[in-house]
């Protein structure tokens, strides 16, 4: 076995809005990779030594000692343990109504939910007091769940303290999608991808980004896919294929179609116009 565990499970009364369901400790060995699973209920894994990285989503995040992350339900991930400096982690399932609010306040409902904690006296008291309550099951997981509660509040002040402004994200999130248009408007790239690349819903992205652009995410892209394209018609000696096809258009008739419409002409009308000019 690749890793030591000492872990329980908990007693839990029907009706909770909030539960503890399992609690433990794991130490894991060099290189100790979980596979690949999703899980029944929210697990927040507190790293007190070590470090490792968090595999999701298609991403990669590597933590360290006073880093956790938060596995959602239904959430596909595997995580493993460093060669070198592997980790040991304390972690708690929990589940009930309660519990999206829990982590939502705690600021963990983003894509990828890591969180910092700060490794004082007083939260590593708790988080040890967390798992030895789990180990007694005493009282029916009330005390479990103090405990974790404790462990959550820390979090949530922490998050209330570094929040960043509304719109300060807003602006980021815009400016990130449009800095991933000119990083990749070449490619065959669609207003889903830009989504998918900065973490957000399409619907929410479009309402942003109409908001701050006065335009949305998709005419932006053509905009700036017509803007290389007029570039490349007045500098370079491509062909018009070629110019459409650099500039991320993938279908010729479209290509004419904006570029006439945005500058009432067509592409080798345009160019012709600008050497004569020359």
């Amino acid at each position: 076995m690749s890793y030591e565990t000492d872990r329980y499970h908990l007693q839990r009364l029907p009706g909770h809005s909030l539960a503890v369901t399992e609690c433990g400790i794991q130490i894991c060995h060099a290189g100790h990779a979980t596979p690949r699973l999703k899980y029944p209920d929210y697990a927040a894994h507190f790293i007190v030594e070590g470090k490792g990285v968090f595999c999701t989503g298609g991403k990669e995040i590597a933590l360290s000692a006073g880093q956790g992350f938060l596995i959602l339900p239904g959430l596909d991930c595997t995580y493993t343990a460093d060669k070198k400096h592997p980790w040991k982690y304390i972690y708690v399932s929990f589940r009930g109504v309660d519990a999206e609010a829990l982590v939502k306040a705690a600021g963990l409902t983003e894509p990828i939910p890591v969180f910092d904690f700060a490794l004082d006296d007083d939260m590593i008291r708790d988080i040890y007091a967390m798992h030895s309550a789990g180990k007694r099951d005493e009282a029916l997981g009330y005390d479990v769940t103090g405990y974790f509660l404790l462990v959550m509040s820390r979090l949530i002040r922490s998050h209330a303290t570094s929040r960043v402004p509304e719109e300060t994200v807003q602006r980021e999130y815009v400016r990130r999608a449009v800095q991933y248009v000119e990083d990749n408007y070449a490619l065959y790239i669609s207003t889903s991808d830009i989504a998918l690349h900065i973490g957000l819903d399409r619907t929410y992205l479009y309402r942003l980004f109409v908001r701050q652009m006065g335009i949305s995410p998709s005419q932006y892209l053509i905009d700036y896919r017509l803007k290389k394209a007029v570039q490349l018609l007045e500098e370079s000696e491509l062909t018009i294929a070629e110019v459409a096809a650099a500039a991320g258009f993938r279908d010729m008739a479209y290509f004419y179609r904006a570029f006439a419409q945005r500058y009432q002409k067509t592409p080798r009308e345009y160019r012709a116009a600008t050497r004569t000019q020359a």
